[in-house]
C-alpha cells in the first residue's frame, strides 16, 4: 500500500493548491507589515524589529536580570488546523500553547559554578485535531499531550552540574520535546518545525502513551516526558550519555509521587560530528532497554480509535530500543554554520512486543532558508513509515480488527517577520493504519510570539 503513496500524496498537493495559496498571501500581509514597521518605525521600529523577544530591550528588566544568572522568555504559539481531505474531511479546530522558560545560572554570581537549573512551564489553549483523526501517532505533537480533556499544564525542572569541562549531570523531569527541539535540521516540538509526532519526537522512537497509565504507559524512552537522571560526556567530535529513567511518561502525577514503582529504563547513545567539504554532519546511535511490563500483543482483546487503548490480558516483562539518526548539510553559511540545511534520517528498531512498532524510519531535507536576507526562515519536506509490530496485527485480525503499517509526508515553511514572531504553513499527507479508510490530508498554519 505505501508504494502508491507517492501518487496519492501528488494528487492530494494539487487538490489542496488554492489553500496553500492563501496561506502564501497571508504569509504575504504579515512580511509587508514588517517592511512598514522598519520603515515608518524609525529608529525605535529598527530597534524592534531586530529584538531576540518583543520585551528584550536594551537596559530592559530582562537584560538586567541576565547579569544576575536569570534568562527568562515566553513563546506563544497559535495553531489553527483542519482535515481537508479523507473521510474526517472539514474537520479543523484552533487552539495553541503558552511555553514559560527560566533558566538560573547561580555562577554569574559567583555561587554553584557550572550549575544550572533550567524550568518550562506549558499550558495548552483551545482545541485541536489530535484523535479526531485516523492516524497512528499524533499529527499536531504541540498540543498532543497537553489537551482538553485531559492535562492542560505541565511543569518541566532539570538540574544540571558540569563535573568538568567535557562532564555534565542533569537530574529531574525532562521535557524531551524541548530536547527534540534542539536536533540540527529537523527541530521538533512541533512548534516551529514537522508537526507529525513522527519528526517532531522522533530521538527515541515512537511508541503510545496511555492517558490513564497502565500497562500502555509503559514505553521505553519514548515519552513526552520522563523522569530520570543523564551523564553526558562531550570531548571534540565526540558525545557519549547515559541515562536511567523511569519507563512510564512523567505527565502522570503518580510516576512523580512514586518513581520506579514499575521499572526502570536504562540507556545510552555515542555521537560523533563530522565535517565533509567544510559541510556538518552528526550520527547517532542510541540502545535502551527496560525491565517494565507491557501489554503482551498476542492477547489482544480490544482497541478503540487510538492505539493507546489497547487492553489485553496478559502482560509481558522487559522490552528494548534501538535506532540510528544523522544529519548532513549540503549547504551552510560561512559567517554561521548553524544556519544551513541538508539532508537528515532516522532508522528505529524494537522487539514489537509489547512496544507496538516493531520498526520506523524516517527521511527528508530541512533547515534554515537559501536566501542569505532569509537566514531566520525555517523550512522542511520528509517522508516517514511506521512498521506495525506483526503480533499486534496477527492479534488483532484474529478479533476481525484489520490493521496495517503507516506511511506519510509533511511539509512546512516557517517564515520570519522578525526575531520574535514567526508563521507557518503546514501540510501533511497520510496513509492511515487502517486499510479501508481514504488517504487524510490535513493543513495548518501556526503564528508564534516571543516574548
Amino acid at each position: 500500500m505505501t508504494g502508491h503513496i507517492s501518487a496519492h500524496c501528488l494528487n492530494h498537493l494539487i487538490l489542496s493548491v488554492p489553500k496553500l495559496i492563501q496561506i502564501s498571501l497571508l504569509a504575504l500581509l504579515f512580511s509587508i507589515q514588517k517592511s512598514t514597521l522598519s520603515v515608518t518605525g524609525e529608529a525605535y521600529g529598527q530597534e524592534l524589529t531586530t529584538r531576540t523577544t518583543l520585551t528584550d530591550m536594551p537596559d530592559g528588566p530582562k537584560e538586567k536580570l541576565r547579569n544576575y544568572g536569570i534568562e527568562t522568555q515566553t513563546w506563544a504559539t497559535q495553531i489553527f488546523q483542519g482535515i481537508t481531505s479523507g473521510e474526517d474531511a472539514s474537520i479543523s479546530r484552533y487552539g495553541g500553547k503558552v511555553d514559560s522558560f527560566f533558566t538560573v545560572t547561580p555562577e554569574k554570581i559567583g555561587l554553584l559554578p557550572g550549575f544550572h537549573l533550567d524550568v518550562q512551564y506549558e499550558h495548552y489553549f483551545g482545541l485541536d485535531v489530535n484523535r479526531l483523526d485516523d492516524a497512528l501517532v499524533p499529527i499536531n505533537t504541540a498540543q498532543a499531550y497537553l489537551r482538553a480533556g485531559g492535562y492542560h499544564s505541565a511543569l518541566s525542572i532539570t538540574a544540571t552540574q558540569n563535573l568538568t569541562n567535557d562532564i555534565s549531570v542533569t537530574v529531574g523531569k525532562f521535557n524531551l520535546m524541548t530536547l527534540a527541539s534542539r536536533t540540527p535540521l529537523i527541530g521538533g516540538g512541533g512548534l516551529n518545525t514537522f508537526m507529525n509526532r513522527a519528526f517532531a519526537l522522533p530521538s527515541t522512537g515512537v511508541s503510545y502513551t496511555s492517558e490513564n497509565g497502565g500497562a500502555g504507559d509503559r514505553v521505553v524512552l519514548s515519552s513526552p516526558y520522563s523522569l530520570g537522571g543523564m551523564v553526558e560526556y562531550k570531548k571534540g567530535p565526540l558525545q557519549l550519555d547515559l541515562f536511567l529513567t523511569d519507563p512510564r511518561s512523567a505527565q502522570s502525577p503518580r510516576v512523580i509521587q512514586h518513581p520506579f514503582e514499575e521499572g526502570i529504563a536504562v540507556g545510552g547513545g555515542i555521537g560523533y560530528s563530522t565535517n565533509i567539504l567544510s559541510l556538518n554532519g552528526t550520527h547517532m546511535l542510541r540502545a535502551a532497554y527496560s525491565n517494565a511490563s507491557g501489554i503482551n500483543l498476542n492477547s489482544i482483546s480490544d482497541i478503540g480509535r487510538s492505539i493507546s487503548t489497547l487492553q489485553g490480558s496478559e502482560t509481558k516483562k522487559g522490552y528494548w530500543f534501538s535506532s540510528y539518526y544523522f544529519t548532513q548539510n549540503l549547504y551552510q553559511s560561512a559567517s554561521n554554520p548553524e544556519k544551513g540545511w541538508g539532508i537528515f534520517g532516522l532508522y528505529t528498531l524494537s522487539d514489537g512486543n509489547p512496544t507496538p512498532i516493531k520498526w520506523s524510519m524516517l527521511v527528508g531535507l530541512a533547515g534554515y532558508n537559501l536566501f542569505e536576507e532569509r537566514q531566520d526562515d525555517r523550512w522542511g519536506v520528509g517522508f516517514y513509515h511506521f512498521g506495525v509490530s506483526r503480533q499486534l496485527i496477527t492479534s488483532l485480525q484474529n478479533l476481525d480488527i484489520q490493521r496495517s503499517s503507516e506511511g506519510g509526508v509533511e511539509a512546512f515553511y516557517n517564515l520570519a517577520i522578525n526575531k520574535w514572531s514567526y508563521i507557518s504553513a503546514d501540510f501533511q499527507i497520510i496513509e492511515p493504519w487502517i486499510p479501508n479508510k481514504p488517504i487524510q490530508s490535513v493543513l495548518a498554519v501556526r503564528m508564534q510570539t516571543r516574548f
